[in-house]
C-alpha cells in the first residue's frame, strides 16, 4: 500500500513541476516547494474523529501525514531560511497550532495527535519557512493546501450503528424492509 501511495505521489508531483529532489535532500535557502497533505497538494480529505453530536472541534484520525516536495518554480519559497513548517491554520488565534518541522524534502510526517480541527467543513494547511507567528526575515512565501474535514465517527454512527440495528430485528436475524408496505400490516392467516 505504501508503495502504491509513493508511486501515485511521484506521478502527481511530476505534473506539478517537481524537480528530482530525492528523499532526504536538505531544504536550503532560495528554493521553491509545495506542501502535501496525505500525499496531495490538491484539495484533500482529512478524516476527523468527533463522536459527540455537539462536538465541533476534534482530533484528526490516525495514519494521515504532511510532507513537502521541491518544485522548480512558483508555489512556496524558502527565502533565506533552510527548514519548513506545516500546521492546520486555526480559525481562532487563541493558542498556536501544533507544527511539524521539515529539514528535508521527500519525507512525510504524521499529523501530531494533539491537533484539533473542525469536525466537518473546510480548512487549510499552511507550509512556511517561518514558524507560526514568529518574527522572521523577509523574502519567504508560504503555500497552502485546502482540506475538507470529514468526521468518520459520524459516518460510523449513521452507517454502522442505528441503520444496521433497525434493518435486522434481533428476534429474527433476517432483514426487515425499511418502509413496511401494506403486506406487513396484514394479520397472519
Amino acid at each position: 500500500m505504501r508503495l502504491a501511495i509513493a508511486v501515485c505521489t511521484a506521478l502527481l508531483l511530476m505534473g506539478a513541476g517537481v524537480t528530482s529532489a530525492s528523499a532526504g535532500e536538505p531544504i536550503k535557502p532560495d528554493q521553491h516547494f509545495i506542501g502535501l497533505v496525505n500525499g496531495s497538494n490538491a484539495v484533500t480529505v482529512v478524516h476527523t474523529v468527533c463522536p459527540g453530536p455537539e462536538q465541533r472541534v476534534g482530533p484528526v484520525a490516525a495514519n494521515q501525514n504532511l510532507g513537502v516536495a521541491r518544485v522548480s518554480g512558483g508555489h512556496g519559497y524558502t527565502g533565506p531560511l533552510s527548514s519548513l513548517y506545516a500546521w492546520f491554520v486555526p480559525r481562532v488565534r487563541k493558542n498556536g497550532p501544533l507544527e511539524v518541522r521539515f529539514a528535508e524534502y521527500g519525507t512525510h510526517k504524521a499529523v501530531p495527535s494533539g491537533v484539533r480541527v473542525p469536525c466537518a467543513g473546510t480548512g487549510r494547511v499552511e507550509f512556511s519557512s517561518c514558524p507560526y507567528l514568529a518574527p522572521c526575515v523577509t523574502g519567504w512565501v508560504p503555500t497552502y493546501v485546502r482540506v475538507h474535514f470529514v468526521n468518520i465517527a459520524a459516518l460510523n454512527r449513521i452507517v454502522g450503528g442505528y441503520s444496521r440495528q433497525a434493518a435486522i430485528p434481533p428476534w429474527r436475524g433476517e432483514p426487515r424492509s425499511r418502509s413496511p408496505g401494506p403486506a406487513s400490516w396484514q394479520a397472519p392467516r
